[in-house]
């Protein structure tokens, strides 16, 4: 069956933020007194959910407090670059090609919704979507959300592709039975390229949007 919607990943993906998520991790790191993060230790050690994500960077199981000291001087760290940061380089063009193809497609987050949307519309891409969906509620696995989304606007998940850029992206996709291309950004990206193995990888936007026009 054909591929008629795209649901896109925001960051890390359509978001050019990986450099600033690795930077703002060291940064909390230092802040916070634990040891010392390099961007090889983010990649290799990268997982979903961030605690437990952190608990791997520092090599032990960290207590509520350290992980709420961590997740502060994170977002100190990231809202200090947040407004500065492009869209991927190719995230524009690829948005005006699916869309001209006459088929739709939905922004699916896990940052919050009402720090997401702002930054969609300043991004001037609010109009391509059919829905844009950031997080209500307690961090945890993207499938739930994917679901949710897909069901509201009423998708054959077999005709559904998700463009992110985690494994946590992959196993929504293959949860909820959509399709799904990995995008690695290189030596910007969240994982090292060893975490897609067996995956469907793209090194750009519009490689996944070519793989399904």
């Amino acid at each position: 069956m054909s591929i008629e919607h795209i649901v896109w990943d925001w960051n890390g993906t359509l978001f050019g933020d990986g450099p600033a998520l690795i930077e703002s991790t060291i940064a909390a790191f230092r802040a916070a007194g634990l040891p010392a993060v390099t961007r090889e230790s983010y990649q290799r050690h990268h997982t979903q959910p961030i605690p437990l994500f952190y608990d791997r960077l520092a090599g032990r199981e960290l207590s509520e407090d350290e992980q709420s000291a961590l997740a502060g001087h994170f977002r100190t760290e990231y809202l200090k670059i947040r407004d500065d940061i492009p869209l991927t380089h190719d995230a524009l063009v690829s948005l005006r090609r699916w869309q001209d193809s006459g088929r739709s497609q939905s922004l699916l987050s896990m940052y919050p919704h009402d720090e997401l949307m702002p930054l969609v519309r300043k991004a001037g891409i609010a109009d391509y979507f059919v829905a844009v969906d950031g997080l209500r509620g307690a961090y945890g696995r993207k499938a739930p959300h994917l679901r949710r989304q897909l069901d509201e606007l009423g998708l054959d998940p077999s005709t559904v592709l998700l463009v992110g850029d985690s494994v946590d992206d992959a196993a929504a996709a293959r949860e909820c039975g959509t399709g799904f291309r990995l995008y690695h950004a290189g030596r910007d990206a969240l994982h090292h390229r060893d975490h897609f193995a067996g995956m469907s990888i793209v090194d750009s936007l519009g490689e996944a949007v070519d793989s399904v026009l």
